[in-house]
């Protein structure tokens, strides 16, 4: 147990002393997340963290307007919650649903505030998690702009991505794509050709499907040149 919360976010850094003040003190709360369970609700109020310990999950996130939204397929050790848990904004961005068997820890929000008034690693993990998330949007602001269709449909994508690496989909038809383009939609549908025909992604009614955003990203320098 103790090696696993140590590997945790936001846990990392913590001495096995303060750890075990942790563990003495506080009833923490482990569960395993059955496939197919939901276990945040976006527009639903954060009242804590929920770290994922092991296991996969599908990040939905739909859009203001309800006209499309993207799934994104992680795993591996993470934090949900801690962008929304304090400040103006306190409702979740995403629902997130386990697409495996999903060891999870939640600690509510009396409990991170404890943590991060009495463990100073604690609290330097949250400001560097906060920082990171920040400096990471602000960087997508100075990215040099697009300069053909193609460029513009993945700078469209990766701005909207929570880790632009690994399984996407974006459930939004090529009408819809166009006007947030303020493209044509058959010029938009011809890019997606273009991608497609590098197998990059593949399209069906209202899907784009991308198996390996990474992929689709370094193609991005390739498109520019050609």
């Amino acid at each position: 147990m103790y090696d696993t919360i140590l590997g945790l976010p936001l846990f990392q850094g913590l001495s096995h002393s303060d750890l075990t003040r942790i563990l003495e003190s506080t009833r923490l709360q482990f569960e395993t997340v059955a496939e197919g369970d939901v276990l945040l609700q976006q527009g639903q109020q954060c009242t804590g963290l929920t770290f994922i310990i092991s296991g996969t999950i599908n990040a939905r996130t739909a859009s203001a307007d309800n006209r499309w939204s993207v799934d994104e397929e992680l795993s591996g050790q993470m934090v949900l919650g801690m962008d929304v848990l304090y400040g103006s904004t306190r409702t979740h961005r995403q629902t997130v649903t386990a697409l495996t068997p999903t060891r999870v820890l939640y600690l509510n929000k009396r409990t991170v505030a404890a943590f991060i008034s009495y463990f100073e690693v604690f609290r330097l993990n949250v400001l560097n998690l906060l920082t990171t998330s920040a400096v990471r949007r602000d960087q997508l602001n100075w990215l040099p702009p697009a300069t053909t269709l193609e460029g513009l449909i993945i700078d469209f994508m990766r701005r909207h991505l929570t880790r632009p690496a690994g399984h996407k989909r974006f459930n939004i038809s090529q009408r819809v794509l166009g006007s947030y383009l303020r493209e044509d939609y058959r010029y938009v549908a011809r890019a997606l050709q273009n991608l497609k025909d590098k197998h990059l992604l593949t399209t069906e009614r209202r899907l784009i499907d991308i198996p390996a955003f990474e992929l689709l990203l370094t193609s991005t320098a390739t498109i520019t040149n050609s």
